[in-house]
């Protein structure tokens, strides 16, 4: 015995709209995400040893200069784009 399932054609479009998103959140979205938070890490950690250096070593207060530029770039550099401007 055979039963059929009737779905409406919206329900249909609805299922593969929800299909590409999620296939687009794992092999874009989600990948950028980690990238950025590996960024924003990084220029973290920076800042932070120089501010640790420039305690104790007040003549290094340049390095915290530096690293307080770069995190800027990092900081307004955003999220990245994604299809649609969303995530």
């Amino acid at each position: 015995m055979s039963t059929r399932i009737l779905v409406e054609r919206e329900a249909v479009d609805r299922m593969i709209l929800i299909g590409m998103d999620v296939d687009r959140y794992q092999t874009q979205v989600i990948p950028d995400l980690q990238q950025r938070v590996g960024e924003l890490t990084r220029a973290l950690k920076e800042l932070v040893g120089a501010l640790g250096v420039a305690r104790q070593d007040p003549a290094l207060a340049g390095q915290v200069e530096g690293a307080s530029a770069r995190a800027e770039q990092v900081l307004g550099a955003g999220l990245p784009n994604t299809k649609g401007g969303q995530l």
